[in-house]
């Protein structure tokens, strides 16, 4: 069974709990990396840069959450 991170039960989640969000907070932070990575290569004309962005957003926001 998974998790349900969006419980009123996750402010007294197990250990486990926490390493598996965790564990999928890098899984996103490194899928983002990749996106973010296509999106740069591929941007000659600046157009996808709200894109990128957005990108350089969320992996901040998943760099504190993982500090």
């Amino acid at each position: 069974m998974k998790p349900d991170y969006h419980s009123d039960d996750f402010a007294t989640a197990r250990l486990d709990d926490v390493l598996s969000l965790r564990g999928a907070a890098q899984e996103a932070r490194a899928t983002l990396y990749a996106v973010l990575n296509r999106l740069e290569l591929n941007d000659m004309e600046g157009e996808e840069q709200p894109f990128i962005d957005d990108c350089l957003g969320a992996i901040a926001i998943l760099e504190m959450a993982l500090q």
